[in-house]
C-alpha cells in the first residue's frame, strides 16, 4: 500500500483519551479524536470527534463530524454531521449542517441545524465549563514485570 493512501485514511490517525484519563486544557488536532475519559477544555479536530459513552467534556467541541454518546457541557460545532446517541447529554448550543438524534438523548440549549446554518468561530479562550459529572478514578499503576524493569506493561 502506498504511503499517501495510508495518510489519507482518517481511521489510521486517531488520538484516544482512554477511560480514567483526565485532561485539563484545550486540545487541537489535525486527526480524529476519541474521548472515553474526561476533558476540561475545548476539543478541536480537523476530522471526526467521538465522545464515548464514558466520555465527559467540560468545554466546546469542533470537528468535521461529531458523534456524542457521553456528556458535553459546552457548544458543539460541526460543518458536517452530528450524531447524538441515546445516552448522550448535551448542555450547550449546537451548530451543525446535519443531525441525527436517538430516542433518549438529552439536549438543553439552542439547536441550529441546516445547510444554510453559519458555524460560528469557536472561542477557545473561555474557561472550562464544569468538573466531571462522576468521579473518575485514576488508572492503577501497572505492576513491575519479573525482569525488574520500571516500565510495567507499557507497549513500545
Amino acid at each position: 500500500m502506498a504511503r499517501d493512501s495510508v495518510a489519507s485514511n482518517h481511521s489510521v490517525n486517531i488520538t484516544q483519551i482512554k477511560t480514567g484519563s483526565v485532561i485539563t486544557g484545550n486540545m487541537k488536532s489535525k486527526h480524529s479524536i476519541r474521548v472515553d475519559g474526561y476533558v476540561a477544555g475545548d476539543l478541536i479536530s480537523e476530522e471526526k470527534v467521538i465522545i464515548g459513552v464514558h466520555g465527559e467534556i467540560g468545554g466546546n467541541l469542533h470537528g468535521a463530524d461529531i458523534t456524542i454518546e457521553g456528556y458535553v457541557n459546552g457548544d458543539v460545532l460541526t460543518k458536517g454531521s452530528l450524531h447524538v446517541a441515546s445516552k448522550a447529554v448535551i448542555l450547550g448550543r449546537i451548530f451543525s449542517k446535519e443531525i441525527s438524534i436517538e430516542k433518549g438523548a438529552e439536549l438543553n440549549g439552542q439547536v441550529n441545524v441546516g445547510v444554510e446554518v453559519e458555524i460560528p468561530d469557536l472561542d477557545t479562550k473561555a474557561p472550562p465549563k464544569q468538573q466531571p459529572v462522576k468521579k473518575i478514578e485514576p488508572a492503577k499503576p501497572a505492576q513491575k514485570q519479573a525482569s525488574g524493569d520500571n516500565y510495567g506493561t507499557v507497549a513500545w
